[in-house]
């Protein structure tokens, strides 16, 4: 399955709403729309990730790359991590390392 990516605004946030599977195929197409996002919209980003079935480490690796760019007054919150995807974030350890909300709302409403 292929990545999907698509964007919408949510008060000071751009969200990044993605469905389908975070691999060695379709990361470099993430890490370089989220640098994008960061530089051309907003260093306050949402990636929704309700939608993602499966994320390897080179997944982890786009999101990693993301969250580096936003640490000086910028902010990168993740939403919607299901239980596979939490998984790796938990192995890794940047399960402690990111802001991890449920839902889109609640990481764009604090």
């Amino acid at each position: 399955m292929s990545l999907t990516i698509s964007d919408r605004s949510a008060g000071d946030f751009h969200v990044v709403e993605l469905a389908g599977d975070i691999d060695i195929d379709s990361a470099r197409e993430l890490r370089a729309h989220i640098v994008g996002c960061i530089a051309d919209r907003s260093p306050r980003v949402v990636v929704d990730l309700t939608d993602v079935a499966f994320m390897d480490s080179s997944g982890l690796g786009a999101l990693v790359g993301g969250w580096q760019l936003t640490r000086e007054g910028g902010a990168f919150r993740i939403a919607g991590a299901n239980p596979v995807v939490r998984r790796v974030l938990s192995i890794t350890g940047m399960e402690d390392v990111f802001d991890l909300y449920p839902t889109v709302d609640d990481a764009t409403s604090r």
